[in-house]
């Protein structure tokens, strides 16, 4: 992950970079998923048997916001999420609302011949990895009309251990790259990221966070 935000950093400036990592970042309660039948169940466990403390981790799991580790978005499911970021003047803070899915994902030999057929020079993935082509969609809902919100594609990888997958080699793609554009409210973006992890894995894409909590989405149908 150092070296992904080292790549970034040659492509943005280095403040804005640093202002935009800092900010805060708030999965919208509307889309958290709640299964009532689970938490009465849960309850309901609760009273009947001596097992409390198995009840009260069925209601958490009942309650677990979406984005979570513990439920990550499923693939063509929608993020909703509140974001501080600024202007150039790097001194007003603006609140941004952003909804992002993930649309498709293609992994293995089929990822690594696309990569291929894009740009020769594409390498395999590490042993033990394999590629994925990874496509989203967001939207931005509300900002501030005159400062624009600047999509910036800050994910890394978590496998199934729950271990960082570090990214020393980077896929390149013929265009339809994700990110690195300017919205206003109504703006709308779409592209295509690159990732390994390991082979068939069912690991996990972070919309990282300086804080730490991150946003996460799943990368299996």
């Amino acid at each position: 992950m150092h070296k992904n935000i080292i790549f970034k950093i040659l492509v943005f400036s280095s403040m804005t970079v640093l202002l935009a990592s800092c900010s805060s970042r708030a999965v919208q309660d509307s889309d958290s998923t709640t299964d009532d039948s689970a938490v009465t169940e849960a309850a309901d466990t609760e009273q009947d048997t001596d097992g409390n403390v198995e009840a009260e981790e069925e209601k958490e799991k009942a309650v677990s916001q979406i984005g979570k580790r513990s439920n990550p978005a499923p693939i063509g499911e929608s993020i909703t999420y509140t974001e501080t970021y600024y202007g150039d003047d790097f001194e007003n803070e603006y609140e941004a609302e952003f909804e992002l899915k993930i649309t498709d994902v293609v992994r293995g030999e089929e990822a690594f011949n696309i990569l291929k057929a894009e740009n020769e020079f594409n390498e395999s993935a590490p042993e033990g990895m394999e590629w994925a082509i990874i496509s989203l969609e967001g939207v931005l809902h509300s900002g501030n009309e005159d400062v624009p919100y600047s999509v910036v594609p800050f994910f890394s990888v978590v496998d199934s251990t729950g271990s960082e997958v570090p990214q020393d080699d980077y896929g390149t793609l013929n265009g339809n790259e994700y990110g690195h554009v300017d919205l206003f409210p109504g703006g709308t973006v779409s592209g295509r990221i690159t990732k390994y992890m390991p082979v068939d894995d069912p690991s996990l894409l972070v919309l990282d966070d300086i804080a730490g909590s991150g946003i996460y989405f799943s990368l299996q149908e």
